[in-house]
């Protein structure tokens, strides 16, 4: 025996399409005609009373005894995609859960609750950020240590692997993800670079030193750093952001 999927009664298929469709990003995977399977696993039934042999008079809509779960990774963007769609009802406006999720309750065009919350990775993250360990993070967000303890983990390592061996943090580059991977996925050859070259620093700390980052390095700042620098900077600008990528480096170690 095991478990296939939910299946819900909708009374309009091209408007329940259009609603999962705009605010969920969900396809058709499977088209059966009055049956449709979204590509989340969903699946919409037109006609359900006639399948089922149901009177039509005993088909109950808009209960408050279920609802259909939903989490995003970016919880302000759903919320813009939400006001782009005035019509959609809500039950209420976004509210913050006593474990610090952010969620909201709205209705689909047939009045199935849908409840749509940030994940509970993104809210342990944004404690960690804030520099509260696993434990405290566990009590915060009223979470089994173990599995917060597995998020944390996973945070760490996010970490490390955005931030490049000179302590400059990747994802706060407008090219990271597009032009560039970040230093350690591309191996120091970053765009800006000569074609098969590195970054001189990048190929300093692990090519001639075998290290894993310049925190390792009693050199740090050295020469190379000060020859390699974004000229966009000012002598101000460019001490500061020195200071930051060594704390940065001190941080992760």
């Amino acid at each position: 025996m095991r478990y296939c999927n939910t299946l819900i009664a909708v009374k309009n298929m091209p408007a329940s399409l259009e609603f999962y469709k705009k605010l969920f990003g969900l396809e058709v995977a499977v088209d059966l005609g009055w049956c449709k399977t979204l590509t989340c696993g969903l699946t919409l039934q037109e006609h359900f009373d006639q399948i089922a042999g149901f009177l039509p008079e005993t088909m109950k809509f808009r209960s408050n005894t279920m609802e259909l779960y939903f989490e995003t990774e970016d919880f302000e963007g759903f919320l813009a995609l939400l006001d782009a769609h005035p019509l959609v009802e809500r039950l209420h406006e976004p509210k913050t859960y006593p474990w610090l999720q952010r969620g909201i309750h709205i209705f689909d065009p047939d009045g199935h609750l849908i409840e749509v919350s940030e994940s509970m990775y993104t809210v342990a993250c944004r404690e960690f950020e804030k520099g509260a360990g696993a434990e405290e993070t566990a009590k915060r967000v009223q979470h089994p240590l173990p599995v917060v303890l597995a998020w944390y983990e996973k945070y760490q390592a996010s970490q490390s692997s955005r931030l490049s061996v000179c302590g400059t943090d990747c994802e706060a580059c407008q090219c990271y993800g597009t032009m560039c991977g970040g230093c350690s996925q591309c191996e120091g050859k970053v765009f800006h670079v000569h074609e098969g070259g590195a970054c001189a620093i990048y190929a300093c700390v692990t090519a001639e030193k075998g290290l894993k980052s310049c925190g390792e390095c009693r050199n740090a700042p050295c020469e190379i750093w000060m020859n390699t620098r974004d000229p966009r900077y000012s002598d101000e600008e460019f001490a500061e952001n020195v200071k930051a990528r060594i704390q940065a480096l001190k941080d992760r170690t």
